[in-house]
């Protein structure tokens, strides 16, 4: 059994763990890029409504969040926060690719704005804790931010 789970579960899954050694744990540190051409600050990255997170190679799994759930729209700051992906695998890669989109849907590929990705190492090790940084690539539905 894989799970990606968002940062709010993380607590429990931790506890429902304790003790399981078999699995391997991905700990995915996840923040919106708002340097000069990127997001424009929280009134840009609040816009997102829905992201939708993969993960292919030596495992898989996808996971959306939103729209109104999850966290999302984010009000604060670019910090989306950390996901957590579950796995037996202990060889070979593990691909991450989260896609954001500032519709309510990911149906419509013209809303999509974001999208961040990581490679790493499946290995024995039980928790690798890693960083991925959403940049803009599209200006998505709302583009300037409103």
């Amino acid at each position: 059994m894989r799970r990606l789970l968002p940062m709010l579960a993380l607590a429990a899954a931790s506890v429902g763990a304790a003790g399981c050694n078999e699995y391997h744990y991905y700990d995915i540190d996840v923040t919106f890029n708002t340097a000069a051409g990127q997001f424009a600050g929280i009134n840009e990255v609040s816009t997102i409504q829905v992201l939708v997170m993969s993960v292919t190679g030596a495992d898989s799994d996808v996971l959306q969040i939103g729209p109104n759930s999850g966290g999302l729209p984010l009000q604060t700051g670019a910090h989306l926060g950390i996901f957590e992906f579950s796995t037996f695998a202990d060889s070979g890669q593990l691909n991450f690719k989260i896609d954001a989109y500032d519709e309510d849907s990911s149906a419509n590929p013209g809303c999509k704005t974001g999208e961040g990705t990581k490679t790493i190492n499946a290995s024995a090790t039980i928790t690798v804790m890693e960083t991925m940084t959403i940049n803009k690539i599209a200006p998505g539905c709302v583009p300037d931010g409103t």
